[in-house]
């Protein structure tokens, strides 16, 4: 499957252009080796443009402990560190309530399960904002190295 590229500056933009109370949920695509890069580039351009944190978790630390509800429209992140079909289901089950006070819930996988979470969570498929392959910002400003 083939999906927009964004960087962790644009997608952060995209948050703060939608407001702290408008729920969404993203789909997050990135490949294994880059995801701690984007995941810090995440909470480094979250700081900055919006002078917040993000709540980072593991899935299996979601699972064992589940996934507090929140009202104050914070942002969370979920790295699935592996695939755990129970949390996929407990995820679709619950979808319509993941951000029903605002929040924003980001879900950062690889592209194996994501194509899993996109055909076997339909609930959670149709309340994604959007689906998007992240890769980490370019600070070389595109120019050749």
């Amino acid at each position: 499957m083939t999906f927009s590229l964004v960087t962790p500056f644009r997608l952060v933009r995209t948050l703060g252009v939608a407001g702290a109370q408008n729920p969404a949920i993203y789909l997050l695509i990135c490949d294994g080796p880059t995801a701690a890069t984007v995941e810090a580039d995440l909470l480094a351009e979250t700081a900055v443009q919006l002078g917040t944190t993000i709540h980072v978790s593991t899935a299996s630390q979601v699972l064992r402990s589940s996934l507090p509800p929140w009202h104050d429209g914070s942002i969370r992140l979920i790295y699935f560190d592996a695939w755990l079909p129970d949390l996929v289901q407990a995820l679709d089950r619950h979808s319509a309530l993941l951000v029903q006070d605002g929040g924003q819930l980001l879900l950062l996988t690889d592209e194996k399960s994501a194509e899993r979470i996109l055909s076997v969570a339909p609930n959670l498929r149709s309340r994604l904002t959007d689906v998007f392959q992240i890769g980490p910002d370019d600070l070389s400003g595109g120019l050749p190295t």
